[in-house]
């Protein structure tokens, strides 16, 4: 049951991986993709994650608040949570269910635009099979 869950959350991290940075090539605001709509949010959501900070700006490290934020956007709970932008200026409050949507539309963009289809938890198209 552990390697299923640790399978669960390691293809929702490479999913977010994947379409964070990710600018659509040869398109007006190709520097700014992630700044915008979904990705924007998805962006904020590794951010909280990962470059979470104490007083003083000591570095947060701390696995087990990653483990627990991955199960609730896998899942998708109701639960909210507050998302700061780096600058400090937007604060933004979101469900792990409205980041989970956000994460299946920018996803699916993704396997659109490489003229991908997922088919039982597996991508197939342009010569690629992920297991």
């Amino acid at each position: 049951a552990k390697e299923i869950q640790n399978g669960r959350l390691f293809r929702l991290l490479v999913k977010l991986c994947m379409i964070i940075e990710r600018p659509q090539r040869d398109t007006p605001g190709a520097d700014s993709w992630s700044e915008t709509g979904d990705r924007y949010l998805l962006k904020l959501l590794m951010d909280y994650m990962f470059h979470q900070r104490e007083e003083g700006d000591r570095p947060v490290i701390d696995f087990g608040s990653v483990v627990q934020c991955l199960n609730k956007l896998d899942v998708g709970v109701s639960e909210k949570i507050m998302l700061l932008s780096p600058d400090g200026l937007t604060l933004l409050v979101v469900s792990y269910a409205d980041l989970k949507a956000c994460c299946e539309r920018s996803f699916n963009e993704l396997l659109v635009a490489g003229n991908y289809t997922q088919v039982g938890g597996q991508m197939r198209g342009g010569g690629f099979v992920q297991p």
